[in-house]
Protein backbone atom coordinates (compact mmCIF):
# COMPACT_ATOMS: atom_id res chain seq x y z
CA UNK A 1 0.00 0.00 0.00
CA UNK A 2 1.41 3.57 -1.28
CA UNK A 3 -0.61 6.21 0.54
CA UNK A 4 0.49 9.77 -0.39
CA UNK A 5 -0.38 12.62 2.67
CA UNK A 6 0.43 16.40 2.63
CA UNK A 7 4.03 17.24 3.59
CA UNK A 8 3.21 20.16 5.85
CA UNK A 9 -0.27 21.95 6.49
CA UNK A 10 -0.55 25.52 7.92
CA UNK A 11 -3.23 26.87 9.78
CA UNK A 12 -3.51 30.31 11.46
CA UNK A 13 -5.56 33.01 12.24
CA UNK A 14 -3.52 34.64 9.93
CA UNK A 15 -1.08 32.71 7.20
CA UNK A 16 -0.08 35.80 5.17
CA UNK A 17 2.90 36.63 7.30
CA UNK A 18 4.12 33.29 7.36
CA UNK A 19 3.08 32.82 3.70
CA UNK A 20 6.65 32.86 2.07
CA UNK A 21 8.68 31.24 4.55
CA UNK A 22 5.72 27.86 4.29
CA UNK A 23 6.46 27.86 0.49
CA UNK A 24 10.46 28.03 0.66
CA UNK A 25 10.16 25.28 3.13
CA UNK A 26 8.46 22.61 0.78
CA UNK A 27 11.85 23.21 -1.44
CA UNK A 28 9.66 22.58 -4.27
CA UNK A 29 10.48 25.50 -6.79
CA UNK A 30 9.93 29.22 -7.13
CA UNK A 31 7.41 29.68 -10.28
CA UNK A 32 4.08 28.65 -9.62
CA UNK A 33 0.35 29.86 -10.74
CA UNK A 34 -2.42 30.53 -8.30
CA UNK A 35 -6.10 28.98 -10.07
CA UNK A 36 -8.62 30.80 -8.54
CA UNK A 37 -11.88 32.43 -8.86
CA UNK A 38 -11.69 36.68 -9.98
CA UNK A 39 -13.72 37.45 -6.77
CA UNK A 40 -11.38 35.59 -4.63
CA UNK A 41 -8.34 36.95 -6.02
CA UNK A 42 -9.67 40.93 -5.67
CA UNK A 43 -10.11 39.96 -1.69
CA UNK A 44 -6.66 38.20 -0.90
CA UNK A 45 -4.86 39.65 -4.52
CA UNK A 46 -3.01 42.29 -2.34
CA UNK A 47 -2.06 40.43 1.11
CA UNK A 48 -0.76 37.04 -0.96
CA UNK A 49 1.45 39.72 -2.93
CA UNK A 50 2.49 41.99 -0.32
CA UNK A 51 3.38 39.00 1.57
CA UNK A 52 5.41 36.80 -0.72
CA UNK A 53 8.92 37.46 -1.71
CA UNK A 54 10.35 38.61 -5.47
CA UNK A 55 12.29 34.97 -4.72
CA UNK A 56 9.24 33.60 -6.27
CA UNK A 57 7.94 34.35 -10.08
CA UNK A 58 4.36 33.59 -9.84
CA UNK A 59 0.45 34.66 -11.78
CA UNK A 60 -2.75 34.08 -11.54
CA UNK A 61 -4.88 32.00 -13.65
CA UNK A 62 -8.59 33.16 -12.83
CA UNK A 63 -11.18 30.29 -13.66
CA UNK A 64 -13.67 31.59 -15.65
CA UNK A 65 -17.81 30.61 -14.80
CA UNK A 66 -19.12 30.51 -18.44
CA UNK A 67 -16.66 28.34 -19.97
CA UNK A 68 -16.54 24.07 -19.58
CA UNK A 69 -14.74 22.76 -16.76
CA UNK A 70 -13.29 20.31 -19.15
CA UNK A 71 -11.88 23.44 -21.68
CA UNK A 72 -10.60 25.38 -18.45
CA UNK A 73 -8.50 21.86 -17.46
CA UNK A 74 -7.34 21.25 -20.74
CA UNK A 75 -5.87 24.78 -21.04
CA UNK A 76 -5.18 25.63 -17.78
CA UNK A 77 -3.13 21.64 -17.85
CA UNK A 78 -1.01 23.55 -20.72
CA UNK A 79 -0.56 27.10 -19.24
CA UNK A 80 1.48 25.14 -15.93
CA UNK A 81 3.65 22.94 -18.06
CA UNK A 82 6.67 25.17 -17.35
CA UNK A 83 5.35 25.89 -13.53
CA UNK A 84 7.20 24.13 -10.96
CA UNK A 85 3.91 23.82 -8.93
CA UNK A 86 0.48 25.50 -8.41
CA UNK A 87 -1.93 26.70 -5.94
CA UNK A 88 -6.25 26.31 -5.81
CA UNK A 89 -6.99 28.56 -3.70
CA UNK A 90 -10.68 29.25 -3.45
CA UNK A 91 -14.01 27.02 -3.20
CA UNK A 92 -14.58 23.60 -4.38
CA UNK A 93 -14.61 23.79 -8.02
CA UNK A 94 -11.17 26.27 -8.20
CA UNK A 95 -9.30 23.53 -5.79
CA UNK A 96 -10.80 21.08 -7.99
CA UNK A 97 -9.42 21.74 -11.53
CA UNK A 98 -6.39 23.14 -9.70
CA UNK A 99 -6.28 19.49 -8.17
CA UNK A 100 -7.38 18.27 -11.66
CA UNK A 101 -4.87 19.91 -13.87
CA UNK A 102 -1.90 19.27 -11.65
CA UNK A 103 -2.49 15.69 -12.27
CA UNK A 104 -2.19 16.18 -16.00
CA UNK A 105 0.74 18.48 -16.14
CA UNK A 106 2.32 16.12 -13.41
CA UNK A 107 2.71 19.23 -10.91
CA UNK A 108 2.96 18.93 -7.42
CA UNK A 109 -0.21 21.25 -6.13
CA UNK A 110 -1.27 23.09 -3.05
CA UNK A 111 -4.72 23.27 -1.63
CA UNK A 112 -5.60 27.25 0.20
CA UNK A 113 -9.19 26.45 0.37
CA UNK A 114 -11.30 29.89 1.35
CA UNK A 115 -14.77 27.55 1.62
CA UNK A 116 -15.26 24.39 3.60
CA UNK A 117 -18.28 23.19 2.30
CA UNK A 118 -17.34 19.48 1.74
CA UNK A 119 -14.08 16.97 1.94
CA UNK A 120 -12.56 17.45 -0.86
CA UNK A 121 -9.68 19.86 0.08
CA UNK A 122 -7.02 16.83 0.74
CA UNK A 123 -9.20 13.76 -1.40
CA UNK A 124 -7.17 12.27 -4.28
CA UNK A 125 -10.74 13.19 -6.14
CA UNK A 126 -11.63 15.46 -8.12
CA UNK A 127 -15.16 16.54 -8.81
CA UNK A 128 -15.64 17.78 -12.25
CA UNK A 129 -18.70 18.31 -14.72
CA UNK A 130 -18.55 16.85 -17.43
CA UNK A 131 -21.73 16.35 -20.17
CA UNK A 132 -23.94 18.69 -17.95
CA UNK A 133 -23.10 15.53 -14.74
CA UNK A 134 -20.33 15.73 -12.56
CA UNK A 135 -18.04 13.23 -12.35
CA UNK A 136 -15.37 11.66 -9.78
CA UNK A 137 -11.93 11.72 -11.74
CA UNK A 138 -8.64 10.26 -10.38
CA UNK A 139 -5.96 13.34 -9.24
CA UNK A 140 -3.34 13.72 -6.66
CA UNK A 141 -3.54 14.76 -3.27
CA UNK A 142 -2.07 18.09 -2.15
CA UNK A 143 1.38 17.99 -0.99
CA UNK A 144 0.39 21.05 1.43
CA UNK A 145 -2.65 22.57 2.43
CA UNK A 146 -3.26 26.04 3.91
CA UNK A 147 -5.92 27.09 6.03
CA UNK A 148 -6.55 30.89 6.98
CA UNK A 149 -9.02 31.33 9.54
CA UNK A 150 -9.68 34.77 8.73
CA UNK A 151 -10.73 33.97 5.14
CA UNK A 152 -12.53 31.30 6.51
CA UNK A 153 -15.16 32.82 8.97
CA UNK A 154 -16.00 35.53 6.45
CA UNK A 155 -17.61 32.62 3.68
CA UNK A 156 -21.18 32.32 3.59
CA UNK A 157 -22.54 30.53 6.72
CA UNK A 158 -24.22 28.51 4.50
CA UNK A 159 -21.48 26.37 2.55
CA UNK A 160 -20.22 26.28 6.39
CA UNK A 161 -23.08 23.98 7.08
CA UNK A 162 -22.75 22.22 4.04
CA UNK A 163 -19.32 20.83 5.05
CA UNK A 164 -20.55 20.10 8.37
CA UNK A 165 -23.40 18.06 6.78
CA UNK A 166 -20.95 16.27 4.44
CA UNK A 167 -19.22 15.32 7.43
CA UNK A 168 -22.06 14.12 9.18
CA UNK A 169 -22.98 11.91 6.19
CA UNK A 170 -19.97 10.01 6.95
CA UNK A 171 -21.86 8.48 9.80
CA UNK A 172 -24.02 6.59 7.63
CA UNK A 173 -21.11 6.12 4.94
CA UNK A 174 -19.47 4.15 7.37
CA UNK A 175 -22.83 2.02 8.09
CA UNK A 176 -22.87 1.10 4.77
CA UNK A 177 -19.52 0.11 4.37
CA UNK A 178 -19.84 -2.63 7.08
CA UNK A 179 -23.34 -3.82 5.88
CA UNK A 180 -20.47 -4.44 2.62
CA UNK A 181 -18.47 -6.10 4.36
CA UNK A 182 -21.06 -8.56 5.99
CA UNK A 183 -23.07 -9.04 2.78
CA UNK A 184 -20.28 -9.50 -0.14
CA UNK A 185 -17.31 -9.54 1.85
CA UNK A 186 -16.00 -6.31 0.79
CA UNK A 187 -12.59 -5.73 2.54
CA UNK A 188 -13.50 -3.20 5.81
CA UNK A 189 -10.53 -1.13 7.72
CA UNK A 190 -11.29 -0.50 10.88
CA UNK A 191 -8.64 2.05 11.53
CA UNK A 192 -9.84 3.76 8.18
CA UNK A 193 -13.57 3.72 9.31
CA UNK A 194 -12.90 5.14 12.74
CA UNK A 195 -11.26 8.03 11.34
CA UNK A 196 -14.26 9.23 9.08
CA UNK A 197 -16.12 8.31 12.10
CA UNK A 198 -13.96 10.49 14.22
CA UNK A 199 -14.21 13.41 11.41
CA UNK A 200 -18.02 13.25 11.77
CA UNK A 201 -17.78 13.03 15.86
CA UNK A 202 -15.44 15.99 16.21
CA UNK A 203 -17.90 18.47 14.44
CA UNK A 204 -21.22 17.18 16.06
CA UNK A 205 -19.35 17.82 19.85
CA UNK A 206 -18.26 21.36 18.01
CA UNK A 207 -21.69 22.56 16.90
CA UNK A 208 -22.40 25.92 18.60
CA UNK A 209 -18.86 26.60 17.82
CA UNK A 210 -18.82 26.14 14.44
CA UNK A 211 -22.36 27.64 14.12
CA UNK A 212 -20.73 31.10 15.88
CA UNK A 213 -17.95 31.05 13.29
CA UNK A 214 -15.26 31.12 16.04
CA UNK A 215 -11.48 30.36 15.27
CA UNK A 216 -11.32 27.42 17.08
CA UNK A 217 -15.01 26.10 15.26
CA UNK A 218 -13.18 26.53 11.90
CA UNK A 219 -10.23 25.18 12.71
CA UNK A 220 -12.34 21.48 14.24
CA UNK A 221 -14.29 21.78 10.73
CA UNK A 222 -10.96 22.28 8.66
CA UNK A 223 -9.39 19.61 10.60
CA UNK A 224 -12.17 17.04 10.69
CA UNK A 225 -12.70 17.52 6.74
CA UNK A 226 -8.76 17.28 6.47
CA UNK A 227 -9.09 13.67 8.11
CA UNK A 228 -12.48 12.65 6.22
CA UNK A 229 -9.98 13.21 3.25
CA UNK A 230 -7.15 11.00 4.77
CA UNK A 231 -9.85 8.48 5.09
CA UNK A 232 -10.82 8.04 1.48
CA UNK A 233 -6.38 8.61 0.58
CA UNK A 234 -5.39 6.01 2.96
CA UNK A 235 -8.47 3.59 1.79
CA UNK A 236 -7.39 4.23 -1.73
CA UNK A 237 -11.13 5.21 -2.78
CA UNK A 238 -14.47 7.46 -1.25
CA UNK A 239 -15.87 4.43 0.87
CA UNK A 240 -15.24 5.72 3.91
CA UNK A 241 -17.10 8.80 3.59
CA UNK A 242 -19.22 7.79 0.62
CA UNK A 243 -22.42 5.35 0.83
CA UNK A 244 -25.95 5.31 0.09
CA UNK A 245 -26.32 8.79 1.09
CA UNK A 246 -23.64 10.23 -1.85
CA UNK A 247 -25.73 8.00 -3.95
CA UNK A 248 -28.89 10.20 -2.89
CA UNK A 249 -26.91 13.15 -3.33
CA UNK A 250 -25.49 12.29 -6.81
CA UNK A 251 -29.29 11.53 -7.90
CA UNK A 252 -30.50 14.79 -7.17
CA UNK A 253 -27.69 16.63 -9.10
CA UNK A 254 -28.64 14.32 -12.06
CA UNK A 255 -32.27 15.62 -11.47
CA UNK A 256 -31.42 18.91 -11.91
CA UNK A 257 -30.77 20.06 -7.84
CA UNK A 258 -28.99 23.47 -7.14
CA UNK A 259 -28.69 22.68 -3.20
CA UNK A 260 -25.02 22.06 -1.99
CA UNK A 261 -23.64 18.57 -1.81
CA UNK A 262 -22.98 19.07 1.68
CA UNK A 263 -26.98 19.49 2.32
CA UNK A 264 -28.11 16.96 0.09
CA UNK A 265 -25.30 13.81 2.24
CA UNK A 266 -26.87 14.79 5.11
CA UNK A 267 -30.35 14.78 3.90
CA UNK A 268 -29.65 11.81 2.68
CA UNK A 269 -27.95 10.43 5.92
CA UNK A 270 -31.71 10.73 7.67
CA UNK A 271 -33.18 8.46 5.43
CA UNK A 272 -30.37 5.81 5.28
CA UNK A 273 -29.76 6.20 9.03
CA UNK A 274 -33.35 5.48 9.36
CA UNK A 275 -33.27 2.66 6.88
CA UNK A 276 -30.12 1.31 8.61
CA UNK A 277 -31.99 0.97 11.83
CA UNK A 278 -29.34 3.55 13.14
CA UNK A 279 -30.09 6.99 15.43
CA UNK A 280 -31.11 9.06 12.51
CA UNK A 281 -32.90 11.62 14.75
CA UNK A 282 -29.80 12.77 16.07
CA UNK A 283 -28.69 12.90 12.66
CA UNK A 284 -31.81 15.21 12.20
CA UNK A 285 -31.22 16.84 15.83
CA UNK A 286 -27.53 17.81 14.94
CA UNK A 287 -28.74 19.17 11.18
CA UNK A 288 -31.77 21.46 12.51
CA UNK A 289 -28.82 22.83 15.28
CA UNK A 290 -26.28 23.19 12.64
CA UNK A 291 -28.99 24.86 10.54
CA UNK A 292 -29.00 22.38 8.04
CA UNK A 293 -32.30 21.58 5.79
CA UNK A 294 -34.44 18.39 6.79
CA UNK A 295 -36.98 18.96 4.66
CA UNK A 296 -38.34 19.64 0.75
CA UNK A 297 -39.03 22.99 2.04
CA UNK A 298 -35.88 23.94 3.38
CA UNK A 299 -33.63 22.65 0.87
CA UNK A 300 -36.26 23.61 -1.52
CA UNK A 301 -36.28 20.43 -4.09
CA UNK A 302 -40.08 19.20 -5.29
CA UNK A 303 -41.62 16.38 -2.95
CA UNK A 304 -41.52 14.46 -6.60
CA UNK A 305 -37.76 15.29 -7.23
CA UNK A 306 -36.89 13.73 -3.92
CA UNK A 307 -39.18 10.47 -4.92
CA UNK A 308 -37.55 10.09 -7.66
CA UNK A 309 -34.12 10.89 -6.27
CA UNK A 310 -34.58 7.99 -3.90
CA UNK A 311 -35.80 5.54 -6.17
CA UNK A 312 -32.86 6.34 -8.74
CA UNK A 313 -30.18 6.12 -6.04
CA UNK A 314 -29.47 2.36 -5.97
CA UNK A 315 -28.51 2.57 -9.49
CA UNK A 316 -25.93 5.79 -9.21
CA UNK A 317 -23.11 3.52 -8.92
CA UNK A 318 -21.87 0.31 -8.22
CA UNK A 319 -21.63 0.61 -4.54
CA UNK A 320 -23.01 -2.01 -2.34
CA UNK A 321 -25.30 -0.10 0.32
CA UNK A 322 -28.33 -0.43 2.50
CA UNK A 323 -30.48 0.12 -0.93
CA UNK A 324 -29.00 -2.94 -2.41
CA UNK A 325 -31.51 -4.65 0.75
CA UNK A 326 -34.55 -2.58 0.11
CA UNK A 327 -36.61 -2.50 -3.18
CA UNK A 328 -37.75 0.96 -3.22
CA UNK A 329 -40.60 1.80 -6.10
CA UNK A 330 -41.96 5.31 -5.89
CA UNK A 331 -44.76 4.27 -3.41
CA UNK A 332 -42.22 2.91 -0.99
CA UNK A 333 -39.96 6.10 -1.38
CA UNK A 334 -42.92 8.38 -0.62
CA UNK A 335 -43.38 6.59 2.54
CA UNK A 336 -40.23 6.40 3.62
CA UNK A 337 -39.57 10.11 3.17
CA UNK A 338 -42.80 10.50 5.13
CA UNK A 339 -41.68 8.81 7.60
CA UNK A 340 -38.68 11.04 8.07
CA UNK A 341 -41.02 14.04 7.73
CA UNK A 342 -38.94 15.12 4.75
CA UNK A 343 -41.93 15.59 3.08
Amino acid sequence: MLVNLPYKILIEENIFPHLDEFLKSLKIGERFSIICGKTVKNILGNKIEDNISSDFDFNYILVDDSSKEEDIIKKISNEINEKDFVIGLGGGRSIDIAKYSAFLSKKPWIAFPTVLSHDGVVSSRASISSNGKRISKEASEPIAIIGDLQTIKKAPYRHIASGYGDLISNITAVEDWKIASKKINERFHTTVAELSLLSARSVMAHTKEIREKTSHGMEILLWSLICSGFAMNIYGSSRPCSGSEHNFSHALDELGSNALHGEQCALGSIIMGYLQGIDWKLIKEKMIEIGLPTNSKEIGIEEDILVKALVNAKNVRDRYTILNEIEIDEKKAREILKEVEII
